[in-house]
């Protein structure tokens, strides 16, 4: 048996200096946790990828503070091609993807793509298209999204002709369970956060659905926010679970007042962190909302190291460590 330790020996020693290596040079390059946190914005972007569903998830990735809003859409299809493995996640973009110029005045971005923008397949093309538009319209002072290619502005998706409307925002909506695009020019669009694992984590999920046209769109926002359920067996919908109401609400100059009842608080009156970043983050996504203050019972509430009303665009979830 002696004569067997020092290969042995060798042998752990072997494993244990590749092991170190492989931690060293090759670290896990991603971790995503669901915490709702409030950062600079110019400290992360959000970049949506697809799951193997082909549910589109904001992805928080940390970027230099130096870099500008254009510099970062370039980065941002970069990711959408696959610049970075992400477990779990999938590129838009069958191949690289060039942004030619990018270009942001008077609240609109405008990217201008060469033909690598058709390097995408047709059954995503309302993803790609959906992508872009929340990718580009997460800056405070860019409010709708103008695509070119080759310098000329697109009315229509160029592989499937998927129409673009005239005014391109978040309105488009995002995890459309339609099929059917007429709608993008006909209805409102009502946007509400459900949680959903992946690869073991959980995340926040956006999930639109088109409502008829209403003459005030924040109550009726509001109230499907909260009357909304999932339609899919994979995702969770927080507020509908644990029967969230709202009391009454407030909106003056961007920022939306909502009490909420009890339901909110845990038994020791705690915020529940995760009704609260469901909450937040889907009445953060109306339109005209800059900020979102919760209340129960009259009583600002919210989790710790979080200011009383939250700006919509230092919001940071589904955060990836590289």
């Amino acid at each position: 048996m002696p004569k067997y330790k020092k290969p042995l020996a060798f042998l752990f020693g072997a494993i244990a200096m590749i092991s170190y290596l492989s931690i060293r040079y090759f670290p896990r390059t991603e971790d995503a946790q669901t915490v709702l946190s409030v950062q600079d914005e110019s400290t992360h972007m959000q970049v949506y990828l697809k799951d193997h569903d082909h549910s589109l998830v904001p992805l928080s990735i940390p970027v230099s503070e130096e870099m500008n809003e254009e510099d970062k859409l370039q980065l941002m299809v970069s990711y959408m091609s696959g610049k970075q493995n992400i477990k779990g996640f999938l590129p838009l973009f069958t191949k690289e993807c060039t942004v030619k110029k990018v270009m942001i005045a008077n609240g609109k971005a405008v990217m201008d793509f060469d033909d690598s923008l058709k390097n995408y397949q047709k059954e995503d093309e309302l993803r790609v298209l959906e992508s872009l538009t929340w990718g580009a319209t997460q800056f405070h002072d860019v409010e709708q999204l103008e695509i070119r290619l080759n310098g000329v502005k697109l009315s229509s998706m160029p592989n499937a002709q998927t129409p673009i409307p005239n005014v391109l925002n978040r309105g488009i909506g995002i995890n459309h369970f339609e099929t059917a695009t007429s709608a993008l020019h006909t209805s409102d669009s009502v946007t509400v956060y459900c949680a959903k694992k992946i690869e073991g984590q959980q995340f926040l999920i956006p999930r639109s659905k088109r409502v008829m046209h209403a003459s005030d769109s924040i109550k009726e926002g509001v109230l499907q926010v909260i009357s909304d359920v999932s339609a899919s067996s994979e995702l969770s919908q927080p507020l509908y679970q644990d029967d969230i109401k709202i009391n009454n609400f407030q909106f003056s100059n961007g920022t939306l007042i909502v009490d909420i009842n009890k339901n909110l608080l845990s038994s020791d009156k705690s915020v529940k962190e995760d009704l609260y970043d469901s909450l937040i983050l889907s009445l953060s996504a109306l339109s005209g909302v800059d900020k979102v203050q919760v209340k129960v019972d009259g009583v600002s509430v919210m989790p710790q190291q979080q200011e009383s009303a939250v700006s919509v665009y230092d919001l940071s979830y589904n955060e990836i460590a590289f």
